[in-house]
């Protein structure tokens, strides 16, 4: 279903049991996962903005407050002075925003004007949740292992995503995990 001609994705790295995050934290290290994510989230290489992608504030706060290098960061909070709280108002590659409605619209206007298909979403759970709506793929890393006390999920596919291409299974040999990429796309009515 795309936000005013551009494709919303989400990615994320899930566990069996669907746990995102742990203490604010990705419950695991993967180094292939992050490297792919890199990836996905940049495209257009020849610019110094490559990529869009939209997060909550916990999301932003658990990579140490920093934005992600050569993306516009979009950071979604009811917290009206966060921007100014943490020196963002200044940066030219950073957008505090109050709700998704506005995120997608300035991220949609961003991405035409940078040559951009793809706005990312980034997480949190309550994120994810919100934007599946308007969701036309997900990026999911599938990690062998359940997280007992994790604190945020990532949500149950609606029925209308199906597999589009996966990768064989991987292992990483620092965590001892074993992972594999699936992609997923909206199936158009």
């Amino acid at each position: 279903m795309s936000y005013a001609h551009t494709e919303v994705a989400q990615i994320a790295a899930i566990s069996r049991n669907r746990c995102i995050g742990k203490d604010n934290e990705m419950p695991w290290h993967l180094s292939e996962d992050l490297q792919r994510f890199k990836a996905l989230t940049t495209e257009n290489k020849d610019s110094d903005i490559q990529g869009i992608v939209i997060m909550g504030r916990k999301t932003f706060e658990s990579m140490g407050a920093k934005p992600l290098p050569k993306r516009f960061n979009f950071i979604i909070t009811s917290q009206i002075d966060y921007a100014q709280k943490h020196d963002l108002k200044e940066r030219k590659d950073v957008y505090v925003v109050h709700n998704l409605d506005d995120a997608l619209t300035q991220a949609a206007s961003l991405a035409h004007g940078a040559h951009l298909e793809t706005i990312w979403i980034i997480g949190g759970e309550r994120l994810f949740n919100e934007a599946m709506m308007y969701t036309d793929r997900i990026e999911l890393t599938h990690v062998d292992t359940d997280i007992k006390d994790g604190d945020a999920f990532y949500p149950e596919l609606p029925q209308d995503f199906e597999i589009a291409a996966e990768s064989e299974s991987k292992h990483d040999d620092n965590s001892d995990l074993s992972f594999k990429f699936v992609t997923y796309h909206k199936i158009n009515a």
